[in-house]
């Protein structure tokens, strides 16, 4: 049977993720993302605007700005997006 819960273990094996281009240690990245505002969403639908991504997404804070993800040749969004948040908390 599946488990229906995460463990605590399991939690921290995601947060390992680490971004290889980022120089510094362990400790500097998880204090970057502890004051990170930004918030990455995907599986957009390549027909999602990014009006539609501000009024769902303000409802939680005042959102700064929204950088669509595009295909490098059409230009089009490809399904993803990053929110930028005021502060972290909202």
């Amino acid at each position: 049977m599946a488990l229906m819960y995460e463990t605590e273990d399991m939690l921290k094996a995601k947060h390992r993720y680490r971004d290889r281009h980022f120089e510094g240690t362990d400790e500097e990245w998880d204090v970057c993302l502890e004051r990170s505002t930004t918030l990455y969403v995907g599986n957009l639908s390549f027909n999602t605007t990014e009006e539609q991504i501000y009024a769902l997404f303000s409802r939680a804070g005042g959102v700064v700005r929204i950088i669509m993800g595009l295909d490098r040749i059409t230009k089009t969004p490809c399904g993803f997006c990053f929110v930028e948040y005021e502060t972290r908390m909202e």
